[in-house]
């Protein structure tokens, strides 16, 4: 996938205009790439738990490119805490019954009105994203300029706390906190995990399963980023024996499995770039690209799910062994008739495991059950 991404520029044709758009959202998965590339160093060189780390920046960046690409709506933030909660409510329920009559009479271009979250009554009012004048229907997200104008040195450090050649006016200094606090607040609600998640629900992207699995991903890389007991050492093979010695790492290995669950997740997350992008580039419109050039790109990346089904990562189907679990736990009998098999078990009814290591453990291992069947592992039943 990486070759054939850096081979896919070349087939881009470019249409009557250049749009700078699309150059900063392909240098933006140029340099996720780069972290891609260095994680498979790392998983080369057994270094995994370092990869899976790093694997939880390809995440939380592959949620904002997501929205960067496909999220048309945003929101304004009306603050009403001058109003006690009563009485917030009560405007609540009358600007939703006020936009919803404009709304119907093609009067206004809000979709809706919302309590906003994580912020004691604030009404967010929801758009659709930027459009431009000569194309109305071309809509470029609000994701995009938030991730292109946020410095995170304007959020979270003063100006009076470090070196500065000159002492700022008041004036000066006023207006600097007031960046702060737009920075922070559009931090808050644009770019922080919690603000991704809301905005691709908002955007209808995701769905609460689809949030719980992200959740689940996302909690579980995060033990090899942050300060996380035993978390490296539970990847390796005999990680119960400890030897007491000084060394770099640990004596045993990393386990295979564990070797196999990073390599899974920088597969899914490359195509998960790689599809973006080039949704990106073939939805654009013909005055930009003229020849989007995505259909080996396109191949390569569908043949992720085909290739590794038994990994369960965030927009796939559950693996044959989630159902297989999932129906000895939970299906009756008269179910498992009707589905003709734990097979073909819904798989809405299927939940997410939290369990990520030791369900991939798991699924790699035949199992038998008296009422569902077997299971075959997809290495054995190929």
């Amino acid at each position: 996938m990486l070759d054939e991404y850096e081979a896919w520029g070349s087939k881009i044709r470019v249409g009557e205009t250049q749009f700078a758009a699309y150059n900063e959202m392909l240098d933006f998965v140029n340099m996720r790439l780069e972290t891609v590339d260095s994680c498979l160093l790392l998983i080369d060189n057994q270094k995994v738990a370092d990869a899976l780390g790093l694997g939880r920046s390809l995440l939380e960046h592959y949620l904002l490119f997501i929205l960067m690409c496909r999220g048309k709506k945003l929101f304004r933030l009306r603050d009403m805490t001058s109003l006690k909660e009563g009485e917030f409510k009560k405007f609540l329920h009358d600007e939703r019954e006020k936009y919803a009559t404009l709304r119907a009479s093609g009067e206004t271009g809000v979709i809706d009105v919302k309590k906003a979250p994580r912020t004691a009554r604030h009404l967010m009012y929801v758009l659709e994203g930027y459009k431009f004048e000569d194309d109305p229907d071309f809509i470029l997200p609000a994701h995009y300029f938030h991730f292109r104008d946020f410095h995170p040195e304007t959020m979270r450090l003063k100006e009076e706390d470090y070196f500065q050649y000159y002492e700022p006016e008041p004036e000066l200094v006023k207006v600097l906190k007031g960046f702060r606090a737009e920075s922070a607040l559009n931090y808050k609600f644009y770019l922080s995990y919690d603000g991704l998640l809301e905005f691709l629900e908002l955007n209808n992207l995701i769905d609460a399963p689809a949030i719980a699995r992200i959740e689940a991903h996302y909690t579980f890389l995060g033990k090899f980023l942050h300060p996380t007991h035993d978390a490296a050492r539970d990847l390796h093979d005999n990680s119960n024996v400890r030897y007491g010695d000084t060394r770099l790492g640990m004596r045993q290995p990393y386990s295979k499995i564990a070797v196999l669950l990073a390599s899974l997740y920088l597969c899914y997350l490359t195509a998960g770039f790689l599809d973006e992008a080039a949704g990106l580039i073939e939805g654009a419109p013909p005055k930009y690209i003229s020849q989007a050039g995505t259909e080996n790109l396109r191949e390569l990346t569908g043949s992720v799910p085909e290739k590794f089904p038994y990994f369960w990562f965030l927009f796939n189907d559950p693996p044959l062994y989630d159902r297989f679990n999932y129906c000895i736990h939970h299906a009756t009998d008269e179910e498992l008739r009707d589905w003709g098999g734990y097979a073909n078990v819904p798989k809405e009814r299927v939940p997410f495991s939290q369990h990520i290591y030791g369900s991939l453990q798991s699924s790699l291992t035949g199992w038998g059950n008296a009422r569902c069947g077997n299971y075959v592992p997809p290495h054995l039943s190929s």
